[in-house]
């Protein structure tokens, strides 16, 4: 791993998928810079790999909670092999985190696999909110406004992965800079 401190803060990333045990059809991440304060965010719609049989993994309650289409996904998805490329490319060295890791883990896979390359960052199977709880600790942040922070993002969801990243990033950047 990279000694950069600024590599240090987490990445927080969320996938959507075509049902719960199909294929990742979206990627979002969003972390702190460490330079600005500011979260820098991005999220890539996943076109379907040629030998995946996305169709026959497609759930109409996924879409309607996501509200991709699988042609929408088709048309504007970007191929693995650049996603792959993005994301080694701009998340190399650090450490992802998601709230699904399992889940979001297993999909990320896909298009890693799918691409043929190896991930340059590392998956962490530590749950965002046990993070911030230990980040809150570490702080001195007020725990109960942490947790009043936590019930309201999860009240706020969109079911998107950027979206669902950005809120874990937001709540770290509160925790850290602790007014």
């Amino acid at each position: 791993m990279n000694s950069d401190p600024s590599l240090s803060w987490p990445v927080f990333f969320d996938c959507e998928a075509s049902s719960l045990d199909g294929y990742i059809i979206e990627i979002g991440w969003a972390f702190i810079a460490m330079d600005s304060g500011e979260i820098v965010s991005a999220a890539h719609l996943v076109r379907p790999a040629p030998d995946w049989k996305i169709r026959d993994a497609w759930s109409p309650k996924s879409e309607r909670l996501h509200g991709i289409s699988l042609a929408h996904l088709r048309e504007h998805g970007r191929r693995v092999e650049e996603i792959a490329r993005i994301m080694n490319a701009e998340l190399a060295g650090r450490e992802l985190f998601s709230d699904a890791c399992s889940y979001d883990e297993r999909w990320l896979r896909q298009v890693f696999d799918a691409a043929g390359v190896e991930p340059s960052f590392i998956f962490r199977r530590t749950d965002p909110g046990i993070l911030l709880e230990r980040a809150a600790a570490d702080q001195s942040f007020d725990q109960a406004r942490l947790h009043q922070a936590m019930e309201e993002a999860e009240q706020n969801r969109r079911h998107r992965a950027e979206a669902d990243a950005l809120i874990w990033a937001e709540l770290w950047r509160m925790v850290m800079q602790r007014p």
